[in-house]
């Protein structure tokens, strides 16, 4: 939205939090900010589930925004979004239809992936030169009370994204039994797990060079630095952590000023800035002063931009093949007669650029799975392909990915039609049509040799023609198309027909 008043509710583990903005000709006016703590994280993070009694203090917070919203006439223009909290509470959907019914407040969980993704645009959009950084290497964290976010970025290439499960509040309740003066070492065993798995995914520590952290985190440690630059110096993080890690909450909540629910994870989260400090190999970590309300509200209004996405993805794409000793070749040229292909036939598949990207997607991984077996690869490419987590791809599109791989092999209908069946069926229907696109693009190099120079789509009436430029003849191609061509016409019905020309025999 350009114009108008828009609101967001953020319920976090540890606070609420919610945010007015008026936007004119999207530039943003902050009118009223709101945080009420409630740490319904500890309930999640030491229970399994959120107490009643904390279900009861969340609609009446809720219920206080709600009266907010009335009162700038808000009445759709709104986001409420849960994450780990919530997220990981066994009775999630108590708290959201109990707040429902209490205050009409639609709330949304939002998953790691996602939440990532958010704040790691915010970051973007705000530190200047960041798409340097993407290319020179750059871990991005987002420390909060119930998990630890990371997105390491190195070549415009996401090599590593996850959501691991070492937030501040986590740590503190997990580790709460275990005497003040030597808590501090139980901190710094469990953060250095997270390292190890970060470095079983990557295979090694990359090259990174900077560090950039967001998250409730970067707040207090503006309050007890107030730096004036966006970062912080590891000498002053060391100091501050010898300072606090052997005393009490209270004592550090006195000395520093700052409030009990800060001070109380205050070690941990020190703890984690300084491993990722070690991790990296910098002496700095920059921060961001947008707050997380504030990026969800200019997000969810579309009012920030992920201009790079689609090229960071296709890099990333690439990136996982290699690791799992892809044919890149025959990747590249299916990916390239899919979308021409698909851009051939605009209108009569009616699909847009977020399709065409999931095709692009699922052409670069549909033989990922060789690396596992041969005679079942599909199946093993689908379930990499379900198990990609990219910051900014949703559970959605990734589902969509995962079925293309596993359909894009002919004989494989009627196991995949079972799972297919549980999917509604507009989603069916994008699945059937980009599936039979990536049948015939694949089958374009069918020898795995790039026989085929280049493709032509003519579109007729009464059918379809591909016109194949052949470097000689092309018979597996011939065959292959043969043999993938009837899903198009029972999906377009339409058939589709291949014409070859040999250009050098």
């Amino acid at each position: 939205m350009k114009n108008g008043l828009f609101a967001t509710i953020n319920i976090g583990a540890s606070a609420f939090r919610m945010q007015i903005s008026e936007f004119n000709e999207g530039q943003e006016r902050i009118m009223e900010t709101l945080v009420k703590p409630l740490g319904l994280g500890k309930d999640t993070f030491t229970k399994g589930y959120i107490t009643l009694d904390s279900v009861y203090k969340a609609t009446n917070i809720l219920q206080m925004f709600r009266h907010k919203l009335d009162e700038y006439g808000i009445k759709k223009n709104y986001k409420c979004v849960c994450t780990s909290g919530v997220r990981e509470a066994r009775n999630r959907y108590f708290l959201i239809d109990h707040v429902m019914n209490k205050t009409g407040l639609k709330l949304d969980v939002i998953e790691p992936s996602d939440e990532i993704y958010i704040k790691y645009i915010g970051v973007k959009n705000d530190i200047k030169n960041f798409e340097s950084y993407e290319k020179r290497g750059v871990l991005f964290a987002n420390i909060s009370s119930g998990n630890v976010s990371i997105n390491i970025l190195k070549d415009d290439t996401s090599i590593f994204s996850g959501s691991l499960p070492y937030g501040s509040l986590r740590l503190r309740q997990l580790f709460k039994g275990i005497p003040i003066h030597s808590r501090y070492k139980a901190y710094n065993q469990y953060v250095e797990t997270m390292f190890n798995t970060i470095n079983s995914s990557l295979g090694g520590s990359p090259k990174i060079k900077y560090l950039v952290c967001s998250g409730s985190s970067v707040n207090t440690l503006q309050f007890i630095f107030d730096p004036k630059e966006n970062y912080f110096h590891r000498t002053k993080l060391e100091e501050l952590y010898e300072r606090v890690k052997d005393k009490t909450s209270q004592e550090n909540m006195t000395m520093l000023g700052i409030r009990i629910s800060e001070a109380k994870v205050l070690v941990p989260m020190l703890e984690t800035y300084l491993r990722l400090m070690q991790f990296v190999g910098t002496d700095k970590v920059q921060f961001s002063r947008k707050s997380f309300p504030n990026v969800l509200t200019r997000y969810y209004s579309n009012n920030i931009r992920d201009n790079g996405f689609r090229g960071r993805l296709r890099n990333t794409l690439y990136h996982l093949g290699r690791r799992y000793n892809f044919d890149e070749p025959h990747s590249k040229v299916v990916t390239d007669y899919s979308v021409q292909i698909f851009d051939a036939l605009g209108d009569l598949h009616n699909l847009g650029m977020n399709e065409r990207m999931l095709l692009e997607a699922a052409a670069i991984l549909h033989d990922i799975g060789y690396y596992i077996d041969a005679k079942m690869h599909h199946e093993h490419s689908y379930y990499i392909a379900k198990a990609f987590d990219m910051p900014g791809l949703d559970q959605e599109q990734i589902k969509i990915i995962a079925f293309l791989v596993l359909m894009h092999r002919v004989g494989t209908d009627e196991t995949a039609e079972t799972r297919l069946s549980y999917l509604n069926m507009e989603t069916q229907l994008t699945i059937r049509k980009l599936v039979s696109i990536l049948r015939i693009a694949d089958s374009l190099d069918t020898s795995h040799m790039q026989l085929v120079e280049s493709v032509d789509v003519e579109v007729l009436s009464s059918r379809i023609i591909i016109k194949a430029r052949t470097r000689k003849h092309a018979y597996l191609e011939k065959l292959g198309f043969d043999q993938k061509k009837s899903m198009f016409l029972e999906t377009f019905g339409i058939p589709v027909e291949l014409e070859m020309k040999v250009l050098y025999e």
